[in-house]
């Protein structure tokens, strides 16, 4: 009879608390949740600013445009015109052909817009002048 008590209090023994086992896949699997959360959050974070560099970068493709067609407003065929327009500090901005010309009239010339910030980024935009 005592053996079986040691034995019953044996058992009770080992089958209070959390195992060695538990606790480690309790771990491991909080370690992957975290590890999982982490990542998504860098992710979005990348993707935001990929999504700013787009933003700015159209911004400054369509002030370009606008100050060629500013500088082609009053352009007379066969006349060159000066683009009144300061890119920000990282951006870089060129026009295709670069020889600014004026069309010659009821003419449409078509100008190739390129944007290209320091990051790597790049945007193009094609308009067309006229000769008013």
């Amino acid at each position: 009879m005592s053996t079986e008590r040691s034995l019953s209090k044996m058992r009770q023994h080992h089958d209070e608390g959390e195992s060695l086992l538990e606790v480690i896949m309790t771990i491991v699997i909080t370690g992957l949740t975290i590890t999982a959360l982490v990542s998504s959050l860098a992710n979005t974070a990348a993707a935001g600013n990929a999504q700013r560099r787009s933003v700015s970068s159209d911004a400054v493709l369509r002030n370009f445009a606008e100050a060629v067609k500013d500088a082609t407003s009053d352009c007379v065929a066969g006349a060159t015109y000066t683009i009144d327009y300061q890119a920000p500090p990282t951006y870089t901005v060129t026009l295709q052909p670069s020889d600014q010309m004026c069309p010659a009239a009821a003419v449409a010339q078509l100008l190739l817009i390129t944007a290209s910030d320091a990051a790597g980024s790049r945007s193009e935009m094609q308009i067309k002048v006229r000769t008013p």
